[in-house]
């Protein structure tokens, strides 16, 4: 059973990827990688697709549509709220931000974004389970065990990829922040009191500080994005932001030269 619960969870977490992708091309116009991992898979659509079948399988066994759905938006919104949370506790970065969108409770869910979850458990009790669920139940158990076993190694693998590709970025990120900030206090120490001394030369030397930093920090990041793989510039990409740390304001100004240069580079 706990095999075909594996399958359900990558199915879904799958489907979950396709239904995000297309939203964004019919809101945007553009195709928009989401999610978390570098594969094709959102897990909080795996997460969320598992625990309203249990939970209306063996929790909730007299349900009605109307049940399902508002079950469905207070499961969901609880859901994405807390990995939200948790993901900006962990790595200081978020994949998704509803801080635009009405009714929202510190950008992590939105009343929008709640129903549609809503619908979405609908589809998912009354036309995916019927068909997906007793396709599950007649696979044979060897074959049910291989292929939950083959999701589990790729999906650990893509995972490991992820997190050692996002902690490699904050730790580059951290390093090349303290480098600045030294750099730019030896180069006040130097060169801004004698300025203060001469009078007219202060502004200008505020301006050389700045156009320095701004120079040592593009030759940073042009050296950072040739020397990501590709799969790594894909995952970084797929970051909305980072909050919650000292160095935040450096990592989003850094994500969003990444992801300029890296536009850049697609372009030519």
């Amino acid at each position: 059973m706990v095999s075909r619960y594996v399958i359900y969870f990558t199915v879904f977490s799958f489907i979950g990827y396709l239904y995000e992708c297309l939203a964004m091309v019919l809101w945007t116009g553009k195709w928009d990688n989401r999610g978390f991992l570098f594969g094709p898979v959102i897990p909080i659509y795996g997460a969320g697709a598992l625990l309203g079948t249990l939970l209306f399988e063996y929790v909730i066994t007299s349900y009605t549509p109307l049940k399902v759905f508002l079950w469905s938006v207070g499961a969901s919104a609880v859901l994405e709220y807390v990995v939200h949370y948790g993901l900006e506790k962990i790595f200081h970065a978020y994949w998704w931000d509803y801080s635009k969108a009405p009714f929202n409770i510190n950008g992590r869910i939105c009343l929008p974004a709640s129903l549609g979850f809503g619908i979405a458990g609908l589809l998912i009790i009354y036309v995916f389970d019927p068909a997906i669920l007793p396709l599950l139940r007649r696979m044979p158990d060897e074959l049910a065990q291989f292929v939950a076993l083959l999701f589990t190694v790729i999906l650990s693998a893509d995972l490991t990829l992820t997190i050692s590709t996002l902690s490699d970025f904050i730790r580059r990120v951290e390093t090349f922040d303290t480098r600045i900030n030294e750099r730019m206090d030896s180069f006040v120490d130097n060169h801004l009191d004698e300025s203060r001394a001469i009078g007219e030369r202060f502004y200008s030397a505020v301006d050389q500080i700045e156009e320095k930093r701004k120079r040592f920090t593009d030759r940073w990041i042009e050296r950072a994005v040739d020397s990501m793989s590709s799969g790594r510039r894909y995952i970084i990409t797929r970051i909305k932001g980072f909050k919650g740390s000292r160095h935040s304001s450096r990592l989003n100004e850094v994500l969003k030269k990444i992801k300029e240069r890296i536009k850049r580079n697609e372009d030519e």
